[in-house]
């Protein structure tokens, strides 16, 4: 009777751990990283400050299907894709691009990519991310830091637009 009950209570034991553990799991934030980013600069005229943030032509688009795709918009040329691959977002300010094909950074070819994020007002999307070494295996020992700004839709068709 004794081994039936301590036998019980151990298999009762058993079945309480992994509940107890999932718990102690922490759920991240989920960021609202989807979207069309559009790559900016800081622009100044004194060395002490970094000036005005201003766009560039290069833009990187989160699908909500977890596809990362990065173009360069070419002026009177039209544009290229310089980058592909998935994303993911791993913590509350990581996450990783899986890259499939990079021309502007081809060390990433077929790599995870960690990139550490911070997302401000909705509209800004700062970036970090360290690279080891270039395509050659030179070494690079560099952390990268970007701004992005999301890109949205006006009310109406501004008008100084050529089509």
């Amino acid at each position: 009777m004794k081994t039936r009950y301590i036998f019980t209570l151990l298999t009762a034991m058993l079945l309480m751990v992994p509940g107890v553990m999932a718990q102690k799991k922490k759920k991240f934030q989920e960021a609202n990283l989807k979207g069309i980013w559009q790559m900016c600069c800081y622009v100044s005229e004194s060395p002490d400050t970094p000036g005005d943030l201003k766009p560039s032509n290069t833009f990187k688009i989160l699908s909500d299907d977890g596809r990362i795709t990065n173009f360069t918009v070419i002026p009177n040329k039209g544009a290229i894709i310089n980058g592909y691959g998935t994303y993911a977002q791993v913590s509350d300010g990581v996450y990783h691009e899986n890259i499939e094909r990079s021309i502007h950074l081809p060390m990433l070819n077929s790599a995870v990519n960690t990139l550490y994020f911070e997302i401000q007002d909705d509209k800004y999307l700062r970036l970090k991310f360290y690279i080891e070494k270039d395509e050659n295996d030179n070494i690079l020992d560099a952390w990268y830091h970007e701004t992005w700004v999301r890109v949205e839709m006006p009310d109406k068709m501004p008008e100084n637009i050529i089509r």
